[in-house]
């Protein structure tokens, strides 16, 4: 792990200067665009500022110039080439405080083919900065790849490359100059120059383009304390006739970014949580199409994606997340002074890291799951929870851990890991929540006929079962109402069961039709409307003498127009209704009347 990262250090990279006299100033949190730039860099480039986020200089590795815009003493015809992909990087001397920077460059494929470095003492020329040292040759067999990051000593730098074979050469910069080359003997070789060689912000991983008949590119595990590279994995084509370009780690490394060229122009993602070949490659997701090449990591946490011959960048807005919810942007930077070209600025990798965990599952009651996102280069951990019996410090080599919380809290875990002796710390809030309590009723009674207002209380949002999203749920029939509630991600179910009550239907034993307006008809007595209604009345010989459909007509004591005589006649009504639990219910009943003279 890298322990010196700071603010200062993502100050370091506050200011490009790339494409076709095209710069950006990340100082005040999002992108200025700059137009004050002198350099021309067709593909590859690199700038640097102190770690008060003052300009020190840039250059296309071919010349440097200072913060005025202007050609360092010294500067110019140096070993590299502004149409190679990655063809420089700077490194500040260690202990220097920001006064003595490495230069190193590359080019390939002409008389001057090397790997060098070049020496800026920024106290000379009035501050303006000149070149003490030009040229010095370290290797003359590299591809046009390079990238830096910081040893895991929290003050030493690692500068890598690769040949045509198989062998990446890690070079050691220390406080006294370059000091040893690693050389790792690990992978496959690279067929062609195209590409850009990434290592992760936190130094533990790295991916090197191949760009053969089958294989894209392979990713390996770096150990930033002894320069090795480790355990290839490989990202297979998916296209004939399509190469990989850019690459980008996302700053919690678990998401990698690859920009492809050739028959197919896309840029992809991949999980890189995955650990084998094959799951990792199952990962792909395409997230674009269009002119996207070099991508760089930014001081807000962005990645920039560089546009060839267009006055915009594209960005990756949120590129720890997976999927379409990284939030791809296109034209998301206007450039107002010069455009694009292929490159973007190369920096050193752990200028933007920032140790950092995931944690998920924040309800009372669940198993709350906290991880550290960087596995490798790590020698132990210690987590810290909230204070308390319940919750001690857990001290090992846990990536991962599960809590269960007994109560409501608001705190701060951290994470501490250790390698080489140096503890990075990442912090993150807990806000552990109860789920939203409801307050629907017991199973509910409905009269016939009314309407009755379901409300399970307070909560973020809800979700009834009949897909209305409202707090209050007006209900005029039985059945059974469920309800989904969320508070802060936390979720809770209710569910009541609305009855109608068996409708009470009622018979008089007698009636006078005598036409005094008292009891004249032999009526069913019922407050709610009935289903399927039916009566008949019936003389003791069996005859048919009534019948209706209407529970609201009653028997009026005539036979076809004619008057009954006093007597016992037999009723039979049947009748339907709904139940509890939504059913049609059909009843039948039977009874005598008595008609009275």
């Amino acid at each position: 792990m890298l322990a010196s990262f700071t603010l200062e250090a993502q100050q370091q990279a506050i200011v490009w200067y790339f494409g076709n006299e095209a710069g950006l100033d990340f100082s005040s949190g999002a992108p200025v665009s700059l137009g004050d730039g002198n350099m021309i860099a067709e593909a590859g480039c690199s700038s640097i500022c102190n770690a008060r986020g003052v300009l020190q200089f840039y250059t296309n590795g071919m010349q440097v110039w200072n913060r005025n815009h202007q050609i360092m003493e010294n500067g110019d015809s140096l070993y590299g080439s502004q149409y190679i992909n990655q063809n420089s990087v700077i490194v500040p001397q260690p202990l220097s405080d920001d006064s003595v920077y490495y230069l190193f460059t590359i080019n390939h494929g002409d008389s001057i083919s090397r790997f060098s470095y070049s020496v800026i003492n920024m106290n000379m020329d009035g501050g303006m900065g000149k070149l003490i040292e030009r040229n010095d040759t370290l290797s003359r067999d590299v591809v046009e790849k390079i990238a830096a990051i910081q040893h895991c000593n929290g003050r030493d730098f690692w500068i890598i490359t690769h040949d045509f074979n198989t062998n990446f050469y890690a070079v050691l910069l220390t406080q006294n100059g370059v000091a040893d080359i690693v050389t790792s003997t690990t992978g496959m070789e690279v067929k062609a120059d195209i590409g850009y060689l990434k290592i992760s912000p936190a130094g533990d991983k790295l991916v090197l383009p191949v760009n053969n008949e089958e294989v894209l590119a392979q990713i390996f595990d770096f150990n930033n304390k002894t320069g090795k590279v480790t355990n290839p994995v490989t990202i297979y084509r998916k296209a004939d006739d399509t190469y990989c370009f850019g690459f980008e780690f996302s700053p919690d490394a678990n998401m990698l970014y690859m920009s492809t060229g050739g028959k197919k122009f896309e840029l992809w993602q991949f999980d890189l949580r995955n650990r084998s070949e094959q799951e990792l490659n199952a990962t792909a997701v395409r997230i674009a199409g269009g002119n996207n090449f070099a991508m760089q990591l930014a001081p807000d946490n962005k990645i920039y994606i560089a546009s060839e011959n267009n006055a915009f960048l594209s960005t990756i807005n949120n590129p720890n997340e997976k999927g379409e919810d990284c939030n791809y942007q296109k034209k998301a930077v206007s450039l107002t002074h010069g455009n694009s070209f292929k490159g973007l600025p190369n920096f050193v990798q752990s200028m933007f890291y920032q140790p950092s965990m995931d944690s998920r599952n924040f309800c009372l009651g669940d198993t709350t799951t906290f991880t550290f996102n960087h596995e490798n280069n790590i020698d132990s951990l210690i987590w810290r929870f909230n204070p308390g019996e319940d919750n001690p410090s857990i001290h090992g080599k846990q990536f991962t851990v599960n809590r269960h919380f007994h109560d409501t809290l608001l705190f701060m875990a951290s994470v501490s890991a250790y390698h080489c002796g140096i503890a990075d710390t990442a912090v993150a809030p807990v806000k552990i929540t109860a789920p939203p309590l409801s307050l629907l009723p017991a199973d509910t009674m409905l009269c016939n006929g009314c309407t009755y207002t379901l409300d399970p209380g307070i909560a973020d949002t809800y979700l009834w079962n009949d897909g209305s999203t409202g707090r209050f749920l007006s209900v005029s029939q039985p059945g059974t109402y469920s309800i989904e509630m969320v508070n802060n991600s936390c979720t809770s179910f209710d569910s009541v069961k609305v009855i109608l009550p068996e409708p009470s239907v009622f018979f008089s034993n007698a009636f006078t039709p005598n036409g005094d307006g008292v009891n004249d008809q032999f009526n069913i007595v019922v407050t709610v409307i009935l289903l399927d209604f039916k009566m008949e009345i019936y003389d003791r010989q069996g005859r048919l003498l009534f019948v209706t459909l209407d529970q609201n007509t009653g028997w009026n004591g005539k036979c076809n127009n004619t008057v009954c005589n006093a007597a016992t006649y037999i009723y039979k009504v049947s009748y339907g209704y709904y139940n509890e639990n939504g059913l049609l219910i059909h009843k039948n009943k039977k009874g005598v009347v008595t008609l009275i003279r």
